[in-house]
């Protein structure tokens, strides 16, 4: 009992409330407690460590320097961390154990024991300095004292509401944890869909490419549609790539979406070029010599494996592909995303591209490396780095528990030439950080490397500036993220599909599959694809229920012809949070839906990043309750897109929603009717009615105009409003095959100077 003994003798605390709000007297308060609560952990892990169970002993060092003391050298040295003049540095010549192994169980009764007493001084104390600080009116302060309360009695009631932490799929935790939980869903569900999804790739006949056809290389070349691939490789080959080009793209239009404000469009796009040959790569490299330089040139050739090289007036990606299929996309989709998002810098730009193959391939392959003189025009080598992503978090959290990372507004100043190995797995670390959290920080740090901001403190300037945000602030959430929330990224790291062989594996899968519907739809529409989660709220349940009881009403009323039975009241969620259908399979009841305009605004929304689908075993049900980013200006999106193909011609008036109905209906058509399925134009945001109006839509069907009413869904509280989203109904239904041409008139307000909106031409199915 000598460490119950001990634990006693030491405890300093007084647990009754703070005798007086004095910021002075609560601060000293909390010097005892850190005190009292390191001499307490220590004791605890040494009796721990003395019954083997080298693990828990660990955490709770761990949980010491991340809480009371983080220079506190027993804990770091134990930890595994050395002093290096001003900051610990991970040491692997010391001995850490991380491993419980057999001790003795009457003894580890004791200690648990011993920690709950522990736990519970340490809580009460926390409990009346988080009160203390709170009446003083500083909540910065008190925080940190309810998370600690939290961690000793996680059920306290007082914590809970004080910190006003939020649910999502079993995980506990504030807004930040939230959004960030909810971003890895959308980039894991996005991933997830493209990765399964292909994407039409044909090759190109009748042609050749300049540069190949003047060095006597046999090639071809495939177009997807975004894309031109060509080289020497086989052409299955490069429609592999091809499509994972088409994948990265979407993929940017999910991480993006609508965070700037505006819809996101891709900022620059470059076709390929692959040659299986360092002999090919040289030859065309000698043929566009005249647009380097000789050292230029000798770099390219030498150190590098791919470079931007013009052919009629056009910049190609050019790439020696000699070290096999996994580096090609590793470059592919590196190279899309850089240039879609727009980012110049060195460091931003290797990070953003590392962060991209980390989502969809789990690793990453090819780095950036630049001459040592004045850089004219970035190279990626295929220089093989550890590839797994993985050893890339252990360094991350390493460099976050040591405090010995980059400055982030360092990165924005390197130079390719000059990466450190800390330097760039930082870069990749703060891209992830900020994709998951809030991606137009990452844009906007691309953008304050200005000619008056060239040093650190130049560039915390311009980013403040810009954004309101401290860089430096930024840098220590990105700390707390990798050395305290390993539960965090653990649930972010979590499949919502779960493990095969878990019960219910099939049902989620069906349950899946109804995202996987809205994806396909929206990426018929060029939006990026959504995350999936399963759906349980009370809405959800009402809509089901609901529908049980309606079909058990109808089923009764066959029955009884003559007896007038009551059928059940619709909850106010559905059609609104809760979109339900009893069509066959996924691809009909997503097709159901767009037929609405209001409900098609819901689905394709720019500003969508999840949708949640219940368990249920016969009907089809989507929560969309989750809130949308809307846009604060551009231009609108319209559905059907320009070009689009197989677009549904004909529908019901009743299955265009009640709007729609009401004014067919004041035009003379009744619910049965065949009419043509809206075509419809969407701001993203909320827009005045009476600006709505004033929008016009003319339609012409094999250049005959078609004959119908323009539908405004914006601009009130109606149960099938859509905030921006104006509709055209024609009166007749488009025939199969016909070319249709859509001429939308905006306000001039709505548009830039001298503009139009540009016509929509599509083809019917």
């Amino acid at each position: 009992m000598r460490l119950a003994a001990g634990l006693l003798a030491s405890s300093l605390l007084v647990s009754v409330p703070a005798q007086a709000d004095d910021a002075a007297a609560l601060t000293e308060r909390e010097h005892r407690l850190a005190a009292r609560a390191v001499e307490g952990l220590h004791a605890v892990a040494d009796a721990l460590q003395a019954q083997k169970q080298h693990r828990r002993a660990f955490e709770l060092r761990r949980e010491l320097l991340l809480e009371y003391a983080p220079d506190d050298a027993k804990a770091r040295e134990k930890c595994g961390f050395t002093r290096v003049g001003d900051h610990w540095r991970a040491d692997a010549t010391l001995l850490v154990l991380d491993r419980d192994l057999t001790g003795d169980k009457r003894e580890l009764r004791k200690i648990d024991q011993q920690l709950d007493a522990l736990g519970r001084e340490l809580g009460t104390e926390h409990r009346a300095l988080a009160e203390g600080w709170t009446r003083l009116a500083d909540p910065a302060r008190a925080t940190p004292h309810w998370q600690r309360v939290l961690r000793w009695s996680p059920k306290d009631k007082a914590a809970l509401a004080a910190l006003r932490l939020a649910t999502f799929e079993g995980f506990r935790g504030d807004a930040l944890q939230m959004r960030m939980l909810r971003r890895a869903r959308t980039i894991r569900g996005a991933v997830d869909w493209l990765l399964r999804a292909r994407f039409e790739v044909e090759g190109i006949t009748g042609g050749n490419h300049a540069l190949l056809q003047a060095i006597g290389v046999p090639h071809t070349g495939v177009r997807s549609e975004h894309f031109e691939i060509w080289g020497s490789l086989p052409e299955p080959q490069l429609v592999e790539i091809a499509q994972f080009a088409e994948r990265a793209l979407l993929l940017c239009d999910t991480l993006f979406g609508t965070c700037t404000g505006a819809m996101f469009r891709p900022v620059r796009h470059r076709d390929f070029v692959f040659v299986h040959t360092t002999a090919a790569y040289h030859a065309v490299l000698d043929k566009c010599a005249a647009q380097f330089d000789a050292g230029r040139l000798a770099f390219l050739k030498h150190d590098v494996e791919q470079a931007f090289v013009e052919s009629g007036g056009v910049l190609w990606r050019l790439y020696s592909a000699v070290k096999g299929r996994d580096v090609d996309l590793d470059q592919t989709v590196r190279a899309v995303v850089q240039d879609a998002s727009g980012i110049d810098t060195d460091g931003l730009w290797e990070g953003i591209g590392h962060a991209a193959c980390g989502f969809l391939f789990g690793r990453t392959l090819t780095f950036l490396l630049e001459q040592q003189t004045q850089r004219t025009s970035a190279s990626s080598t295929s220089t093989l780095l550890s590839p797994d992503l993985a050893t890339w978090r252990q360094i991350a959290e390493a460099s976050a528990w040591a405090r010995s990372d980059s400055r982030t507004s360092e990165l924005v100043l390197l130079s390719a030439a000059r990466f450190q190995n800390e330097q760039r797995v930082k870069a990749w670390a703060i891209s992830d950080y900020l994709l998951h959290w809030r991606p137009e920080l990452l844009l906007e740090l691309d953008r304050c490397r200005t000619d008056a901001a060239r040093t650190p403190p130049e560039i915390e300037a311009e980013f403040l500036r810009r954004t309101g945000y401290d860089l430096t602030r930024l840098d220590h959430e990105w700390r707390e993220f990798w050395a305290r929330d390993q539960d965090l990224r653990a649930a972010m790291a979590q499949d919502p599909v779960g493990d095969e062989k878990a019960p219910g594996h099939a049902a989620r899968l069906r349950a899946r599959s109804l995202v996987d519907a809205v994806d396909e739809a929206r990426r018929t529409a060029q939006r990026g694809p959504i995350g999936f989660y399963v759906a349980t709220s009370p809405d959800v349940q009402d809509v089901q229920r609901y529908h049980d009881a309606k079909a058990k009403a109808e089923a009764l009323q066959k029955r009884k012809p003559k007896e007038v039975v009551p059928m059940p009241e619709p909850p106010a969620a559905l059609g609104t949070t809760v979109l339900w259908s009893g069509a066959g399979t996924p691809e009909a009841a997503v097709a159901e839906w767009l037929l609405r305009p209001a409900q098609r605004d819901t689905l394709l929304h720019p500003g969508r990043s999840l949708a949640g689908s219940a368990l249920a075993a016969g009907d089809w049900l989507l929560d969309v309750s989750e809130p949308v980013e809307p846009t604060v200006r551009g231009e609108p999106w319209c559905w059907p897109r320009a070009a689009q193909n197989a677009v549904p011609g004909a529908a019901t008036v009743a299955a265009l929603g009640p709007r729609a109905a009401a004014a067919l209906q004041a035009a003379g058509r009744q619910p049965t009717d065949p009419v043509g399925v809206p075509v419809s134009l969407h701001f993203a945001r909320a827009m005045q009615r009476a600006t709505l109006a004033a929008v016009r839509c003319r339609v012409f069907v094999q250049n005959l105009a078609a004959d119908g009413v323009v539908v405004v869904y914006g601009g009130d509280e109606a149960p099938d409003a859509a905030d921006g989203c104006v509709a055209f109904v024609p009166f007749a239904p488009l025939p199969p095959g016909a070319q249709v041409e859509v001429l939308w008139e905006l306000p001039a307000e709505l548009l830039a100077p001298n503009t139009r909106f540009p016509p929509v031409v599509f083809t019917v199915q």
